[in-house]
């Protein structure tokens, strides 16, 4: 992770199967992602970079959310 707070690193789109992307990322673990995830002119055997970041106000809202459900159902008859 670096100083912004984000996590970054490589992977490889290996192939294109019925619409899904076969991922290949660090350690040989690999991700199944729908094609359309991908950013434009992507073809296999492409190098991509990943980029993981915090986003604090949607796991605020997120939690919101959640609370206000069990509120709802804490209360009902």
């Amino acid at each position: 992770m670096d100083r912004s707070g984000e996590s970054v690193f490589e992977v490889d789109l290996d192939r294109i199967e019925s619409g899904i992307a076969v991922i290949l990322a660090p350690g040989g673990f690999g991700w199944h992602l729908p094609e359309a995830y991908l950013p434009p002119g992507v073809t296999e055997g492409m190098t991509m970079k990943v980029v993981l970041s915090k986003d604090e106000d949607s796991t605020s809202a997120r939690i919101e959310r959640i609370n206000d459900l069990r509120r709802r159902l804490e209360n009902r008859d």
